[in-house]
């Protein structure tokens, strides 16, 4: 593994530069097609140089191959997050929400309101970060936990 770290590594350095960037893990793909981990970051750097239409299937295999762990919560958030932006929404929702109720990630979170935007439930989008917020219970929300639930209810 200290090899591939060294080319993932090595490959990063070249951030400024997309085109490098993405020969160094272009040129070993045939090498390193089986190993998730590799594939997580080559879509990263896809998706990085905004090419996400391209990081999706790369994601995808890296998730299939399974990939754990923290990388496994990363590439299906930034899965969830290149379907939003390839217009891809429903996927990206289903995907997202998933994942934010598996893991409480505020990122999933975050990018689930991004996608249910996009896809034009302005009004789901709110009200999911509201609940969110709502259930952390800091400061003075428990205070107004009832009133600000019966709002939240207005929101349809």
């Amino acid at each position: 593994m200290s090899d591939l770290n060294e080319i993932i590594e090595e490959a990063w350095k070249h951030q400024d530069n997309p085109e490098l960037l993405l020969k160094r893990f272009q040129e070993v793909f045939e090498d390193y097609r089986g190993n998730s981990v590799y594939l997580f970051e080559y879509a990263n750097a896809l998706d990085f140089l905004g090419k996400e239409t391209g990081a999706i299937p790369i994601y995808q295999m890296a998730l299939k191959l399974g990939i754990s762990g923290k990388m496994k919560t990363q590439a299906e958030i930034q899965l969830g997050s290149s379907l939003s932006v390839t217009g891809e929404n429903e996927s990206a929702i289903a995907i997202l929400s998933r994942v934010q109720k598996e893991t409480g990630d505020p990122a999933a979170l975050v990018f689930l309101c991004i996608a249910l935007f996009r896809s034009g439930e302005t009004k789901k989008s709110l009200k999911t970060a509201l609940n969110f917020i709502l259930s952390d219970n800091q400061g003075l929300l428990p205070e107004y936990k009832r009133s600000l639930s019966q709002y939240l209810d207005e929101i349809d």
